[in-house]
């Protein structure tokens, strides 16, 4: 979901004036930067915290890495 977020809230920042049905979908310009930059902030955050869990645990990574 917040890839699908990031994606239509990109489109309509960076043209907003031929995405315009897009950007009124948001509400307006200001309104698709910060759906944009929340959503962005999620995804980091997803990230982080995922990356943390498997160093904390390092035969979890391990055991991604090799399938078992």
């Amino acid at each position: 979901a917040l890839a699908v977020l990031v994606v239509a809230s990109g489109l309509s920042i960076w043209k907003p004036v031929q995405f315009g049905w897009l950007t009124w979908l948001f509400g307006d310009f200001d309104v698709a930067r910060i759906v944009h930059f929340a959503a962005m902030s999620g995804i980091v955050l997803f990230l982080l915290v995922h990356v943390a869990m498997s160093l904390l645990v390092p035969r979890s990574l391990l055991a991604m890495i090799r399938g078992a």
